[in-house]
């Protein structure tokens, strides 16, 4: 089997860039190998280091076009989510390994969090397939989002500071001064349309670190889980984010969930976000999902 490890240096807590490249690209080998020599297999195994926003991305492509039957994202969400765009529709596999501040995707899907185990399952695991989703032209794995999320995320990716008691504290602080925009939500056949506080899309059930926004979400069924949140009070936000933690379900004042395959965002300006990973558009966004059109490793 020919595998390749994508490795982003300083994803996570820690931020040193040439220890972490040193030490995760070390233990890669050594694992795989181990593995290699435990299973009676001889893989191909290259290692990459990435070195800038965007480089995971042309190093998948680049294994995609070469064959690589096995492609290792080594990083958070951001890194997962660049890696993934090129092996969407390929005969390519993902596999992930764990390392950023929340791993909302990882965490949904099971996967273990020490890096050692999560390397032997991606040669040793179950292979399955996932859905994807689509907003605008962009993809995403685990969550995208319009609103309040988009405008916590971009303050989170310009912080220092990482893990969850930075989000929830930026959060915290975000919502008394935060102001939703007017939207038109259309999906299926029904049109929605004013303020609203949040406009969620999860193939995925959470943000990362058990911030559940849809605990029920399954990311092969075919189907988006649509969590609207209506405009209101920063306290009956404070109040209705309460199920993030505790009483996921549960029925809330002001909080619509559906499952949708296909919707559409309009809006003056749309503060969004990708698997974490934010942009800003204005005009109407298109939603979709495309039905197991992602391999992953580790998962079936």
């Amino acid at each position: 089997m020919r595998v390749a490890v994508i490795i982003n240096p300083v994803s996570g807590r820690r931020r040193r860039r040439s220890s972490d490249a040193t030490d995760r690209a070390e233990l890669a080998r050594l694992v795989l190998a181990r593995v290699a020599c435990e299973s009676g297999v001889d893989p191909d195994i290259a290692i990459d280091v990435t070195r800038a926003p965007g480089h995971a991305a042309e190093l998948a492509r680049d294994h995609v076009a070469r064959g690589i039957g096995l492609v290792v994202a080594w990083g958070g969400d951001g890194t997962v989510h660049e890696v993934a765009g090129p092996l969407i529709g390929s005969s390519t596999a993902l596999a992930i390994v764990p390392s950023g501040s929340g791993d909302g995707l990882a965490r949904g899907l099971g996967l273990p969090r020490r890096p050692e185990q999560a390397l032997r399952l991606a040669l040793t695991g179950p292979i399955g397939s996932m859905d994807t989703g689509r907003i605008g032209d962009r993809h995403f794995l685990n969550i995208a989002g319009v609103g309040f999320d988009a405008a916590v995320g971009a303050a989170f990716n310009q912080s220092a500071r990482r893990g969850v008691g930075a989000y929830v504290r930026g959060a915290l602080a975000g919502v008394w001064t935060y102001r939703p925009e007017a939207y038109r939500l259309v999906f299926d056949g029904v049109e929605r349309a004013g303020r609203c506080f949040v406009i969620v899309f999860a193939n995925g059930p959470q943000y990362g670190n058990g911030l559940c926004i849809a605990p029920d979400a399954d990311p092969a069924d075919g189907r988006l889980n649509l969590v609207l949140v209506a405009d209101g009070s920063a306290w009956r936000q404070v109040w209705r984010a309460r199920r993030l933690g505790v009483r996921r379900l549960a029925r809330a004042e002001g909080v619509h969930r559906q499952l949708v395959e296909t919707a559409s965002v309009e809006g003056d300006r749309l503060v969004c976000h990708v698997d974490g990973e934010t942009f800003e558009t204005s005009g109407r966004l298109k939603v979709g999902v495309r039905p197991a059109s992602l391999t992953i490793a580790g998962t079936g």
